[in-house]
């Protein structure tokens, strides 16, 4: 089944495409011959239980029929478009992709492919830029052919709606959690929690709700829990990673940005200390040296090899490590 899933309040997807380039050309796709309207890139909804990467490869050779290899990630793009009927949350990771050339029916004018659930779809090179060829997202028309060389963030949004539930959901096969969390350093200390049914630390933050961006939900998050108002400074990792929790099988998404605090309202900032958060529910935050933290279990599992030396941009990090297989 697809990371997806639909409420009351609106919809969430988790989608990953693919950015193909050849000869200085764009490939898109397009649901009509005549091509009227926009072209989109190749790609679609991850499955619970599938890495980035590999629901983009399932997806291209679905969709194309080729063997895809992905270079690296571009863009980590989050949608929010509360107008729309249902209303629409979406997260997308765009990747760097090339296939195997000579398998194509054409590469350089348009061709059509039936997928495997037999639907037809229309593909062009795009020269884009002074052309009159346009691609959905804006941010991809407006960087091409410049690409980033590093992982960047994107955001669209239209319009403003109520919060709707958490971005999680619940299926036989497993459980789907997207959340955010914050690295909060002072004076070369981390800010962890700490549970007494867990045996390992983990850091402040919570689920992202529908309808809300991924920075607004850590700020949330923080306050609820700590009374505190955070101040994020730039993404650190994102982390999909796979384990079992209460004998169930888990999917998580995680979002992890550099952030501070108005330190002062702490109630410690070098011991200890139990906050309850808005719900009743208390929690025990701790300083952790840099020495504690690699000495600790702590998640995420990137943080003991980084810490205190974060990186200056973000990556995408992947553990399948406790990952079972259908």
């Amino acid at each position: 089944m697809d990371c997806s899933f639909l409420s009351p309040e609106g919809r969430f997807n988790l989608r990953v495409g693919a950015v193909i380039v050849r000869n200085g050309r764009l490939l898109g796709v397009h649901d009509q011959e005549d091509g009227g309207g926009f072209h989109y890139l190749p790609g679609g909804r991850v499955r619970l239980h599938e890495t980035l990467e590999e629901a983009l490869l399932r997806e291209i050779w679905e969709e194309l029929g080729v063997k895809a290899r992905v270079l690296r990630p571009l863009w980590l793009w989050e949608g929010l478009f509360p107008q729309d009927q249902p209303p629409h949350h979406g997260l997308e990771l765009f990747f760097l992709t090339e296939l195997d050339w000579e398998a194509l029916p054409s590469l350089t004018g348009p061709f059509s492919l039936l997928d495997s659930d037999g639907r037809r779809h229309f593909y062009s090179w795009l020269a884009l830029g002074d052309s009159p060829d346009y691609i959905y997202p804006n941010f991809v028309q407006q960087s091409f052919p410049h690409l980033p060389e590093t992982l960047t963030f994107a955001s669209t949004r239209k319009g403003e709606a109520a919060l709707g539930p958490d971005c999680k959901f619940w299926s036989d096969q497993g459980l789907f959690n997207f959340r955010v969390a914050g690295v909060f350093v002072h004076q070369g200390k981390l800010l962890a929690m700490k549970e007494d049914n867990i045996a390992h630390y983990y850091l402040p933050g919570g689920r992202v709700r529908l309808h809300e961006t991924m920075e607004e939900a850590l700020c949330r998050e923080v306050r609820e829990e700590l009374g505190a108002t955070a101040k994020i400074h730039r993404p650190l990792w994102i982390c999909e990673s796979f384990f079992v929790l209460n004998h169930r099988r888990v999917h998580e998404i995680a979002l992890y940005f550099l952030a501070s605090l108005d330190w002062q309202s702490l109630p410690s900032l070098g011991e200890g200390f139990v906050l309850a958060d808005t719900d009743g529910d208390e929690h025990f935050f701790t300083w952790l040296s840099p020495e504690e933290v690699r000495q600790n279990p702590i998640y995420p599992l990137i943080l003991p090899e980084s810490f205190p030396q974060l990186p200056e941009r973000p990556a995408l990090v992947t553990d399948t490590r406790d990952r079972i297989s259908p």
